[in-house]
């Protein structure tokens, strides 16, 4: 069995999802319109920023989360951009479907009768806005 063959398939099987047709679809519908696109790209710039100072190690303040969770909600009332989020999050979930039977095959899921206390990567307590997912 020749496994980039399979990847390929698999690939275009993702491809022709209902799921990536829709996420594409609404990205072309937010960067046919200026306003929208311009909208989102702000708040995309000001979301890395957020991380980028976070992952830096200098705290993420309650008023710069409070201010990115104003433009989420602004940016959100734009039917174009809250069409791409949505279909974003839609294609996340396959993705993850897929990810869940690749691991299961390999065998890459811990069983939790047979889990050791293994180190495990923390996760920070605060979050940045991830759309799609209540804060």
């Amino acid at each position: 069995m020749d496994v980039q063959k399979k990847a390929q398939e698999l690939a275009e099987a993702i491809a022709n999802s209902s799921e990536y047709h829709r996420m594409m679809t609404a990205r072309d519908g937010v960067n046919k319109h200026q306003a929208a696109k311009v909208m989102l790209r702000d708040f995309q710039e000001q979301q890395l920023k957020l991380q980028q100072q976070q992952m830096g190690g200098e705290a993420v303040t309650p008023e710069q989360e409070e201010q990115l969770q104003r433009l989420f909600g602004v940016i959100s009332v734009n039917p174009y951009i809250r069409e791409l989020f949505e279909a974003e999050f839609a294609f996340s979930g396959l993705m993850m479907q897929v990810n869940d039977a690749l691991s299961q095959v390999l065998d890459l899921k811990e069983d939790d009768e047979d889990a050791e206390e293994e180190p495990r990567l923390e996760i920070p307590k605060k979050k940045i806005l991830i759309p799609g997912q209540d804060g």
